[in-house]
């Protein structure tokens, strides 16, 4: 991480982070980009941990499959808690044992689950980080999700916070139960549409080194996609739809290669694109909350 403050900063060298002051009036935008940091550094984590973990199904495969054990007579044994027999209450014991040969094609078949199970995750987490910078910046400006008849009494109490300590918790009590209230409604909305929202709000914008190749919109729609795919595994699907092949077409799609009909699968190559795009949204929200902060940054740049 690299601050603005550093020599350093106009150099011709890789950054992966930027950090940076702000004024009072945009303190939102350092935490919003303490938040990105923070998440940049997650997913990668998370998306380790799972590659990790699938290599380890791999390996098991080979080894159950190699002549150690096809000629050894040995068997795999799962343990599990069961009743025992004698009436003398629950035990550890094994609850099912397989020969090689058939311990190496389970564990070769829990593979695309396991990929599958590891994209639920990261869109989890990718859920999770778009809330959490949206709801940064509302913490600073309240009054936005306060309009209306209804919340007149918000915005008195937003108002007379100042006044006294029990004004000041009447407030947080309020703002908390809004912002909880929120949460829960856009939650329904999916990725796409509430990031479309913050960004509208923000008024953020896509760096200006992209020189207008893409847009903030192309990458709403890129969580769109990545949604959809998410949500056929969650429902289910047993074959790729249209909707997925149309969405893959496109420069959105990044590299995912699903073909309407064929069977739907989330690969470890699935996984590892879900994880570039995190990497590079971070990296470019990053860039964008800096030049929000700071726009005569966006100057300097050749």
């Amino acid at each position: 991480m690299t601050s603005i403050m550093s020599s350093d900063i106009l150099e011709d060298l890789p950054i992966k982070w930027i950090d940076f002051p702000c004024s009072a009036e945009n303190q939102w935008i350092c935490e919003a980009n303490k938040i990105v940091m923070d998440f940049g550094g997650v997913f990668h984590s998370i998306f380790l941990r799972w590659a990790v973990t699938i290599n380890g199904l791999h390996v098991a495969t080979e080894r159950y499959n190699g002549e150690e054990w096809l000629k050894g007579d040995k068997a795999f044994s799962v343990f599990g808690i069961r009743n025992a027999v004698d009436g003398t209450g629950p035990k550890l014991g094994a609850v099912r044992i397989w020969q090689a040969d058939m311990a190496a094609k389970i564990h070769e078949s829990s593979i695309p689950m396991l990929s599958a199970w590891a994209f639920c995750n990261m869109y989890s987490c990718l859920e999770e980080f778009i809330f959490k910078i949206f709801r940064s910046y509302l913490d600073a400006n309240p009054l936005e999700i306060c309009k209306g008849p209804e919340f007149s009494g918000h915005r008195k109490a937003h108002r007379e916070r100042l006044e006294s300590e029990e004004k000041k918790n009447c407030w947080t009590s309020l703002w908390s139960e809004r912002l909880e209230a929120w949460h829960r409604k856009k939650l329904y909305d999916g990725l796409e549409k509430v990031f479309n929202n913050f960004i509208n709000k923000t008024g953020l914008k896509i760096p200006s080194g992209y020189k207008g190749e893409y847009d903030y919109t192309d990458i709403g729609k890129t969580l769109g996609g990545i949604a959809l795919i998410r949500n056929c595994f969650i429902h289910g699907a047993s074959t790729v739809p249209q909707e997925l092949e149309d969405f893959c077409r496109d420069y959105k799609g990044l590299f995912f290669s699903f073909k309407a009909g064929d069977k739907f699968q989330i690969t470890i190559n699935d996984l590892a694109t879900l994880e570039y795009f995190t990497d590079t949204f971070t990296q470019t929200l990053n860039t964008s909350l800096l030049e929000l902060a700071c726009p005569e940054i966006a100057e300097l740049k050749p």
